[in-house]
């Protein structure tokens, strides 16, 4: 599928999703995609915040998205809601508290209004995009994905570190596997603790 086509289906729902006042963004690799890190990506995975998800259902439905069959439950993930879409031929995934199990514990992702990075326009909808920042430490925890972490932390490096440190410092203030924490501690030049 073309990357134009799945631009215009981000950007119906997008159009549904902030009609219903939803708090939502773009993570995963569309978000790459859009920030030029990678060339495409074939689902979009989109980040609701608390207490919202029906509501995101719903408008996803009213905008002509047809709900695809459960998927089967996965040992690395924990996300509290999850919901699979299709709306003009693109997968959406619909993720809320989303969480990733790694060695032992469950690690959450704390969306919500505050971990809007930035947006962008998209045929004249608005579409907020998470930060990268916590792609580079959510793609650790994930199994196989250390090469998307190493290209996000190149792309980090190319720009000021007050437009990305700031999320590192808060997946810092909490539990971290020593590894994880010891690559975002080298990523923002702090000496290893």
């Amino acid at each position: 599928m073309e990357r134009e086509e799945k631009q215009n289906a981000l950007a119906k729902a997008a159009h549904a999703l902030n009609a219903a006042g939803i708090c939502w963004a773009v993570g995963a690799s569309a978000l790459l995609s859009f920030e030029g890190i990678s060339d495409g990506f074939n689902d979009l995975d989109l980040l609701i915040t608390s207490g919202q998800m029906a509501a995101a259902w719903q408008a996803m439905r009213d905008c002509g998205a047809i709900e695809l069959p459960s998927p089967t439950p996965s040992p690395v993930y924990a996300t509290a809601e999850f919901d699979e879409y299709r709306l003009d031929g693109v997968d959406f995934d619909l993720l809320c508290g989303f969480a990733i199990r790694y060695e032992g514990a469950v690690y959450r992702y704390p969306f919500s209004a505050d971990r809007i990075a930035k947006t962008v326009r998209m045929l004249g909808e608005t579409v907020p995009l998470s930060p990268l920042a916590d792609w580079f430490v959510l793609y650790q925890l994930m199994p196989g994905r250390t090469g998307k972490a190493e290209a996000i932390a190149r792309y980090l490096r190319a720009r000021p570190q007050a437009e990305w440190a700031p999320w590192l410092a808060d997946w810092l203030s909490g539990p971290l596997p020593d590894a994880i924490r010891s690559r975002v501690l080298a990523l923002r030049g702090d000496a290893e603790r």
